[in-house]
């Protein structure tokens, strides 16, 4: 299945999640594949740590980018590498970056969805990766019947340097 890339944008676009305007930067649509999900991750953290966007927060950002990545793969499109999955990423320096996952599966209610920290969900082999999500970035939001997860990271102010 070709790749279809698009790559930084010279206009604003409105965030879907934030009445705000952010920057384009990237946006791809992917096979539902874990090898396209490693080489999406690396192209984003590649223009965060360019830019500077979410500067000290990229771990962060990385572990949550790829939470939403593979249970867009494995949940989402079942595995099936004929499916495709959405990224795109927006940012701009003083804002921080949003990044947006979406699959065509069959979406999912986030409201049912078992709590691991809970003492009969500990052992379970999975159901963390939404909690990882929310733990690790500032805002997550589920839109399109859990099909779309946006991820917000605020870009963290530098303390003002007191006049003497």
């Amino acid at each position: 299945m070709p790749v279809k890339r698009r790559r930084k944008s010279s206009g604003k676009i409105r965030c879907p999640f934030a009445r705000e305007e952010l920057i384009l930067h990237f946006w791809q649509v992917i096979p539902s594949t874990l090898p396209a999900v490693e080489q999406v991750i690396h192209r984003i953290l590649k223009i965060a740590r360019t830019m500077g966007y979410a500067k000290g927060e990229l771990r962060k950002v990385e572990l949550a980018l790829r939470e939403a990545l593979i249970n867009a793969v494995v949940h989402g499109s079942r595995g099936d590498p004929e499916k495709q999955i959405w990224v795109c990423c927006l940012c701009t320096e003083d804002k921080g970056m949003l990044l947006v996952v979406r699959d065509f599966g069959p979406g999912f209610d986030t409201s049912i969805v078992p709590d691991p920290t809970k003492a009969q969900n500990i052992y379970a082999g999975h159901g963390r990766g939404i909690f990882l999500m929310r733990e690790l970035m500032d805002e997550v939001k589920f839109q399109k019947g859990g099909r779309q997860v946006v991820l917000k990271k605020t870009a963290r102010q530098k303390p003002r340097q007191r006049s003497r």
